[in-house]
């Protein structure tokens, strides 16, 4: 079941802005370091290991990215599959007998109504509930089609009986992937150590040279990290505020079915 967390709960705007005022701090406590040492002689020591540094970071950066924008991608894949064999079993309905036949139907109706939850504001609260009651949809499924299996004719049943079965595995899949699939923590933590030390270091850096903090500079220059990092946060969220999953595959299946 989803359990939110507390970075989860938050708006992805207070994420950005957190984000962005961290990365200042961290980038004023290296200058004003930088400022208690002599500034004259670790300037040019600092330079290759700030940018050594950076790049580090920037290959942190793309691994952490990549991994958040692939489950990104999968969990959309999920959503197209999972309608195109919902859609396989209604179908296949029509090979069971009566009253199965209707039975099964209507529960497959009933669950791919359950599974659109079109007001995003909604999601996040729903989300336990509609994983339970499509649980126990699916067990009522799963003893129609036994049933059927077992008076009527069993190669007819059969095929009806794996395009429920990938139903059923392909919402494991969805729970799964989509909200216990997270990136782990221990990648955060080196991503977070990272940046500090290129933040810091670069404060040093700047402090170093004996010159004043230059605004129009730092300021796009944390921007740009926050932004990067924030977006890496919104595609590992499972319920997301800008970056949403869309929902248009099973919302047509809906569509089609209630006609």
């Amino acid at each position: 079941m989803y359990q939110e967390s507390l970075i989860d709960s938050l708006s992805i705007f207070i994420i950005l802005s957190l984000i962005f005022g961290a990365i200042l701090l961290m980038f004023e406590f290296g200058y004003r370091l930088a400022q208690f040492f002599l500034p004259n002689k670790i300037s040019k020591t600092i330079t290759p290991m700030a940018t050594g540094l950076a790049s580090l970071l920037a290959f942190i950066l793309a691994i952490t990215f990549s991994m958040a924008a692939a489950k990104h991608d999968t969990r959309k894949q999920l959503v197209l599959n999972e309608a195109n064999q919902v859609g396989t079993a209604v179908l296949r309905t029509e090979l069971l007998d009566e009253p199965y036949r209707t039975n099964s139907r209507e529960l497959l109706k009933k669950y791919v109504n359950l599974r659109v939850v079109e007001q995003q504001s909604e999601r996040k609260a729903r989300v336990n509930e509609v994983i339970r009651i499509s649980e126990n949809i699916q067990q009522q499924l799963w003893q129609q089609a036994t049933a059927a299996h077992h008076k009527g004719e069993p190669a007819a049943s059969r095929l009806y009986i794996e395009s429920l079965n990938e139903v059923i595995d392909t919402h494991t899949e969805r729970v799964n992937k989509g909200i216990r699939g997270r990136i782990p923590a221990s990648i955060w933590f080196t991503l977070g150590l990272l940046t500090f030390l290129t933040i810091a270091l670069n404060g040093i850096q700047v402090g170093s040279q004996g010159q004043d903090r230059t605004l129009v500079a730092s300021l796009p220059f944390a921007l740009a990290f926050s932004l990067v990092l924030t977006l890496i946060v919104e595609l590992d969220r499972p319920v997301r505020s800008i970056i949403e999953v869309s929902q248009q595959p099973l919302i047509d299946l809906r569509d089609n079915l209630n006609k």
